[in-house]
């Protein structure tokens, strides 16, 4: 039975630590597609199609994606390592590696079988750096594909596996989102991922091919820290939690970059609390350290060159490929992260002093650092003023509260339509 006591029992949060099906009070599950009217350029005009919702942190270590099962009212996330290298061919195939292709490019891995080559350093840092990049695209529809397989929406057999209109929620670094919306740069960013049609060719490690059409009808920028309260504070009927808390600050570690998002509950004598959001970047987050793990690395090992996504990867995995073998670098690591994390931990010495807020530490870095951190933390703050969201969630927690924001949307877009035919 879940009793962490700092998590609303009914929040949704408290739901997915629980692994309980996501039903609403009154027997409902969450929707999963919602009628929608797609621009089609070919007509010039607007087309009935069905869209099914996504939500995505566009994360600078890693892709993380949340939707609802095909077939049931449980989550699924993936998490998918920000790694993308071009396939290479042995006896003209490339055996035992899921491989793929999106639209004419060249074949590519992804993630750690990407890893498991000489992987090339996608763009870190904000949105309009990192999505003009052509492998940057091709990684994420595959990383949506991945998605899809993961919520159960293949069909076996098949080599067409369908056309997938995505209703997206998608995570952007904080300081991109305004109450006026994106920046411009962002703007740009996205603007040729919209309405596009993307076909991707899936060839797994036993050669089997099968293909799929993406094409993202709906886009909706979020600041990625906002959706780890969401998940807090929200429960699955979408309404809030009671609680009375009305300081609430995101810590949230991550692997490009280390934020903080401050939300204010004003509560109102009727009517629910009005949120206003705070959000800035504190740090670069845990890459300075892997950075530094690759300096140490190298000096021992002059052969042994990594890239950023390299060093993120044994930074946590705390071994490296040396002479054909897997080889533990744990004394390396472990002796970076007691020298360096001190540097990352400073920031957080002024939000444990200030006893106004409540924290709640999120982020793949929370896990990284769990012991020091926590350390830090419980001998200057009571136990009833922090959380520390549950490894299981922390890295993909950005994401899940991405979905429930989309799914908000979706149900305001559901009651425009429900209201225009009863009006017709």
């Amino acid at each position: 039975m879940f009793t962490e006591t700092n998590i609303h029992p009914d929040s949704f949060l408290a739901r997915l630590c629980s692994q309980e099906p996501l039903i609403n009070t009154a027997g409902k599950e969450p929707l999963r597609q919602i009628p929608f009217l797609r621009w089609d350029s070919s007509s010039g005009s607007k087309v009935s199609t069905t869209a099914t919702i996504v939500s995505v942190d566009n994360g600078n270590d890693a892709f993380k994606g949340a939707m609802l099962n095909a077939h049931t009212p449980f989550l699924h996330t993936r998490r998918i390592v920000t790694a993308y290298a071009p396939a290479k061919k042995l006896g003209g195939t490339s055996e035992g590696i899921t491989t793929w292709q999106v639209n004419n490019s060249e074949e590519f891995w992804i993630g750690e079988d990407a890893l498991t080559m000489k992987a090339e350093s996608l763009p870190i840092g904000m949105t309009g750096d990192r999505l003009p990049d052509e492998r940057y695209r091709r990684y994420l529809f595959a990383c949506l594909v991945e998605l899809l397989l993961e919520a159960g929406y293949s069909t076996p057999s098949h080599d067409f596996q369908g056309e997938y209109n995505l209703y997206l929620s998608f995570g952007i670094p904080n300081e991109e989102v305004s109450r006026g919306g994106v920046n411009e740069a962002v703007r740009r960013a996205l603007t040729p991922l919209f309405n596009t049609t993307y076909t991707i060719r899936r060839t797994d490690e036993r050669g089997e091919v099968t293909n799929w059409i993406i094409r993202l009808v709906e886009l909706n920028p979020y600041p990625q820290t906002f959706g780890s309260f969401v998940t807090w504070y929200y429960t699955v009927d979408g309404t809030p939690v009671e609680t009375d808390i009305v300081k609430h600050l995101t810590l949230d570690i991550g692997g490009g970059q280390f934020h903080q998002c401050e939300v204010t509950l004003q509560h109102q004598l009727q009517g629910m609390p009005k949120l206003r959001m705070a959000a800035s970047l504190l740090d670069e987050g845990t890459i300075a350290i892997a950075r530094a793990v690759r300096e140490q690395v190298h000096v021992l090992h002059p052969g042994i060159r990594l890239s950023d996504v390299e060093a993120q990867q044994v930074l946590v995995s705390r071994h490296v490929l040396l002479e054909g073998r897997r080889t533990s670098v744990d004394r390396i690591v472990s002796e970076v992260i007691a020298a360096r994390s001190q540097n990352l931990l400073t920031h957080l010495r002024h939000q444990l002093q200030d006893e106004r807020s409540f924290l709640m530490f999120t982020g793949g870095g929370s896990i990284l650092l769990a012991q020091s951190l926590q350390e830090l933390v419980r001998a200057n703050r009571g136990s009833q003023s922090f959380l520390f969201v549950p490894k299981e969630l922390a890295s993909v927690l950005n994401a899940i509260g991405g979905y429930i924001l989309a799914q908000a949307k979706a149900q305001k877009a559901v009651g425009r339509i429900q209201e225009t035919r009863e009006t017709q």
